[in-house]
């Protein structure tokens, strides 16, 4: 992760030393990712950061100790992995919206392992937030501004990026979530917000209410079934000669690709790896409008696979 600026205001640079003290060592199969010391409202805080070894999920959630429905969701934005979820109700389907959702780049379910430290207190914080996403710079400032996540993927349109992406780090609670009303659970948020922001990444809660997905989600159920479908260089171009500015309709782009149901499920592959993008609020009729994305980024190795 890059090293972030000192924090001019207060003189207390973000890479200065940690004390031995206060001090972290990383668990099992973890190295630490992030130390930094910051100041907060006055007071001093020491951060530790660790991530897998492996640079995937720090916690694999599944462990043979749990009473409810748990599982893994493969995912081509999670890099081809499997991502590890505990809750039907919330991360799953969030995982399910941010595979399909154009402007999120990157997926990492349980990315980390914080710590923080009040300087003179013996309580220490724990947190490990349910995902680490990259998406478009417009797009996290859309979330951070209080849009619901799925009406903030419904709306989105490749012309809204601006070239920046920004990493967020991503609570997500459940209408049952029992720890919603502690005081405890609500300070450790407001300080684990803090830190991200010093950090310079993004931090929202997203709720069961977000992803509900009552106007997409037959578009996000279809794209998604088909988003591991193998396609090469020549679909790409071939997408890229037919969807011309400003758009084309799904039902050319279906029989350039070779017709139902090969070129749906390729259409839905590359709107997955974000070469273009099929509006998701039309219940993918025939003239639902596909868009180029067209930003030159990865295509998560469709040359290669």
């Amino acid at each position: 992760m890059p090293e972030s600026p000192g924090d001019p205001e207060n003189n207390i640079a973000f890479d200065a030393p940690v004390p031995d003290a206060l001090s972290r060592r990383p668990r099992k199969k973890e190295r630490l990712d992030v130390s930094r010391q910051l100041r907060m409202d006055r007071e001093l805080v020491v951060a530790h950061i660790f991530v897998a070894d492996d640079g995937g999920p720090v916690r694999t959630i599944i462990n043979g100790r749990h009473r409810k429905p748990t599982g893994r969701h493969y995912m081509v934005k999670g890099g081809f992995r499997s991502s590890p979820w505990e809750s039907m109700e919330g991360e799953y389907p969030f995982m399910q919206l941010c595979e399909v959702a154009t402007a999120v780049h990157r997926f990492l379910a349980q990315p980390h392992r914080l710590e923080m430290q009040v300087v003179g207190s013996a309580k220490r914080w724990v947190y490990f937030p349910d995902a680490r996403i990259e998406v478009d710079r417009a797009f996290g400032e859309v979330l951070l501004n209080g849009v619901p996540f799925d009406q903030a993927v419904a709306e989105w349109r490749p012309h809204m990026a601006d070239g920046v992406n920004m990493a967020m780090l991503v609570e997500v609670k459940t209408d049952r979530d029992r720890r919603a009303d502690e005081s405890d659970y609500k300070a450790k948020l407001t300080l684990t917000r803090e830190v991200y922001h010093r950090l310079g990444w993004g931090f929202v809660t997203v709720r069961q209410s977000d992803i509900a997905m009552h106007d997409i989600a037959y578009s996000v159920r279809e794209i998604g079934l088909d988003h591991d479908t193998s396609v090469d260089a020549e679909d790409v171009r071939v997408a890229a000669e037919y969807v011309a500015a400003p758009y084309a309709d799904l039902a050319g782009l279906v029989r350039a690709l070779g017709g139902r149901p090969v070129g749906m499920a390729k259409a839905a592959a590359l709107h997955v790896r974000r070469v273009v993008h099929i509006g998701l609020d039309n219940d993918l009729r025939p003239d639902t409008r596909v868009r180029l994305v067209g930003d030159g980024k990865d295509l998560y190795g469709v040359m290669r696979r």
